[in-house]
């Protein structure tokens, strides 16, 4: 599938950048190739719809302003709101799709681990991504990362295991860096009580400290004051 994106020239800046983003616009800009940084804006939804599609391991033919041909290039960066997700600023990356580049591609874990019902542990996802280097057409939207395999807490998956075409894809991460794995099940031990050798442990006053009268024994003292 084509991803294709048309990008419209901004020239809004600074603080005029939020009155786009109350309309539903998003303000990027564009770099790449030489090329000097150009400011662009683009309507919010259609830029979600795209980049649901594209990530930012697709490679993207953007329509800039003031240009007839389309060029390639990437997502490279999306500035998002931290409370709503919405989208506050995009840089576009433009490539040469004749050299090879580096990119983190994200892992895609699919599939149910059955240690983790056998043995109610927890299924460890220890890295998110890996390093690759490529052509940008080559560069894959994801990798996919087949839990199923690990049946055992001894079973584990590294990054050697993960399929790719290494004929076009170059993986720089450590093929000894560590996918994913079943931890067992986190044990709590009761602690007991305490006690020194030979002696029973009591209820009440903490050692060295004298227990206070009861209400009885107040009151008997208070009689025999009064009776002297």
């Amino acid at each position: 599938m084509d991803l294709e994106l048309t990008l419209d020239a901004r020239e809004a800046q600074g603080k005029a950048n939020k009155r786009l983003r109350r309309a539903g616009i998003v303000p990027g800009v564009v770099y790449g190739k030489g090329e000097h940084s150009t400011k662009v804006q683009v309507d919010s939804r259609t830029f979600e719809t795209l980049y649901r599609a594209a990530g930012r391991t697709s490679v993207v033919r953007f329509h800039l302003p003031g240009s007839s041909r389309a060029t390639s290039g990437f997502i490279k960066s999306v500035q998002r709101h931290p409370l709503s997700g919405a989208a506050l600023h995009v840089d576009y990356l433009l490539v040469n799709l004749k050299v090879e580049m580096e990119v983190d591609v994200p892992l895609a874990f699919t599939g149910e681990a059955p240690a983790v019902e056998l043995t109610g542990g927890t299924l460890l996802h220890n890295v998110s991504s890996v390093r690759v280097k490529a052509l940008p057409t080559d560069i894959p939207h994801e990798i996919a990362v087949d839990v199923t395999v690990l049946a055992t807490l001894e079973d584990a998956i590294h990054v050697r295991d993960l399929a790719v075409d290494s004929d076009k894809v170059h993986v720089l991460t450590d093929a000894d860096t560590l996918v994913a794995t079943v931890v067992p099940p986190r044990v709590e031990v009761e602690e007991e009580p305490i006690t020194v050798e030979g002696e029973a442990p009591t209820e009440g006053a903490p050692e060295g400290m004298a227990e206070a009268p009861s209400a009885e024994t107040e009151s008997a003292s208070n009689e025999g004051d009064s009776a002297g």
